[in-house]
C-alpha cells in the first residue's frame, strides 16, 4: 500500500550537520575493519504461553523530568544514571515484559529469520486521537563517556527525525491520528504504518500550529507489508526538515506477549533507520544511520458505562525506546582517560559492551481515544 502524506512545517537541528558530518565521515573511514565478521545472535521464544516473537523491541518509562531537548543534552555531562547490567547480545530467555521491568535493552544484533508483522488485539481496531508526552531519559551506560556522546550525531534522538516514530524527543501534549485495521474479514489487526508514520511526522514538525495551519511535510510513505514487512520509505517534502530527504526503516527482530491479568499488550521492535539528507558537497547525499529499539506496552480501558463491556474507548501506552553507538564509535566512546589527566586510552572489553547496551534511554506516554 501507498499513502501520500498531508501536511508540513519548518524543520531545526540540534547540531551543525556539515561540521558533524564532516568528522563523523573521516572517523567512520579510519576506524571501520572490512574483514571484520559481524555476531550472529538469534533471539528465541521464553515462555509456552502468552509470548510470541517476530514483532517490535524494548521500552521503559522513567520518572525524570520531561526537559527540553537542550536541557536533555546539556544533562548528558551531569547524569550518571545506570539502569542496566553489563551489555551483552539480547538472547531472550524470559518474558518480554520482565526483560522491561528490568530494563534490560541489550541490543539484538542478528534475527536467525525475516520477522513477520505485528498483529495487535481485536480491542486495538480502529481509528484513536493519540497524545504523546515526553516522560524521561537516562543515559544507562557505565561503559561510554557522556561528553563524547553528546556530540554524536548517530545517537538516535539527538537530532530531528533520527527517531521516525518520535521525530522531535522531549515534546509535550503532540497529537495526531493512528489506525489499526483488518487487510481482510475475520483476519488479524494490523497496525496502519503508511497512514501512521504520515500523521506522526506531519504532529510534530506542525506543533503549535491549528488544524487549518498545518503544513505538508510527507509526500509519500511507500510500505507494502505483502511483500516485505520490515521495510518502509518515508519521502518528505523538499524543505520540510534540513536533517532528512528520505527516510528508511528496517526492521530487524520483533516479539510480542499479552499479559493475563490486565490484557496489556507488549511488542517491541529492533530498527535500523537510514536518514538520507543534502550534502555539503553538490551530488554526495548526507548518509546517517541510527539503530534503536522501542516497546509499547498497551494498556486498555474499559468503558463501564456502556452496556458493551468489551468496547475499549480508550488505552493507555508506554513507549520505551533505546538508542544505541554505531559499532564503528564504541572504541572511541568507551576510551577511558588514565590517572593523570593523560589522553583517553582505548578500552577492549569496554568497546565490547558499549556495542550492545543502549547509550541512552527514553521514555513517553500515550493516551489513546477512539475516534471510530
Amino acid at each position: 500500500s501507498r499513502r501520500v502524506g498531508l501536511l508540513g512545517t519548518e524543520s531545526r537541528t540540534m547540531t551543525s550537520h556539515g561540521a558533524s558530518l564532516a568528522r563523523v565521515g573521516a572517523r567512520m573511514a579510519s576506524r571501520t575493519d572490512p574483514t571484520a565478521k559481524p555476531t550472529r545472535c538469534v533471539r528465541r521464544a521464553a515462555v509456552p504461553t502468552r509470548a510470541s516473537r517476530g514483532d517490535n523491541a524494548p521500552s521503559t518509562s522513567s520518572s525524570l523530568p520531561a526537559p527540553s531537548r537542550r536541557a536533555l543534552l546539556a544533562g548528558l555531562t551531569a547524569t550518571g544514571l545506570a539502569l542496566s547490567a553489563d551489555a551483552e547480545p539480547a538472547t531472550a530467555a524470559e518474558l518480554l515484559s520482565k526483560r522491561l521491568e528490568r530494563k534490560d535493552f541489550s541490543k539484538p544484533v542478528f534475527n536467525a529469520s525475516r520477522p513477520k508483522a505485528q498483529t495487535y488485539p481485536d480491542w486495538l481496531e480502529g481509528e484513536w486521537m493519540a497524545t504523546a508526552d515526553f516522560a524521561g531519559y537516562s543515559f544507562p551506560s557505565k561503559t561510554m563517556n557522556p561528553k563524547l556522546l553528546v556530540k554524536e550525531p548517530t545517537i538516535p534522538g539527538f537530532q530531528k527525525l533520527s527517531l521516525v516514530y518520535l521525530p522531535d524527543v522531549g515534546s509535550n501534549q503532540v497529537r495526531y491520528p493512528v489506525r489499526f485495521a483488518r487487510r481482510e474479514p475475520g483476519g488479524p489487526v494490523y497496525e496502519d504504518r503508511a497512514f501512521n508514520l504520515d500523521a506522526v511526522v506531519t504532529g510534530y514538525l506542525n506543533q503549535g500550529v491549528g488544524p487549518t495551519m498545518l503544513k505538508k511535510v510527507v509526500d509519500e510513505v511507500e510500505y507494502d507489508p505483502t511483500k516485505d514487512p520490515n521495510r518502509i520509505t518515508v519521502r518528505l517534502t523538499s524543505g520540510a526538515s534540513v536533517n532528512a530527504e528520505r527516510i528508511e526503516l528496517f526492521t530487524n527482530a520483533r516479539e510480542n506477549e499479552t499479559r493475563d491479568s490486565d490484557g496489556t499488550f507488549f511488542c517491541a521492535e529492533a530498527v535500523r533507520q537510514v536518514t538520507l539528507g543534502y550534502g555539503r558537497e553538490y551530488g554526495t547525499a548526507r548518509v546517517i544511520n541510527t539503530d534503536y529499539q522501542h516497546v509499547w506496552a498497551f494498556t486498555p480501558v474499559y468503558d463501564s458505562e456502556t452496556d458493551d463491556s468489551s468496547r475499549v474507548e480508550r488505552v493507555k501506552v508506554s513507549l520505551s525506546t533505546a538508542g544505541y553507538a554505531q559499532p564503528s564509535d564504541a572504541l572511541r566512546l568507551s576510551a577511558a582517560a588514565p590517572i593523570g589527566g593523560a589522553a583517553p586510552v582505548p578500552q577492549l572489553g569496554a568497546a565490547g559492551n558499549a556495542a550492545f547496551e543502549p547509550a541512552v534511554l527514553y521514555s513517553h506516554t500515550i493516551t489513546l481515544e477512539r475516534a471510530s
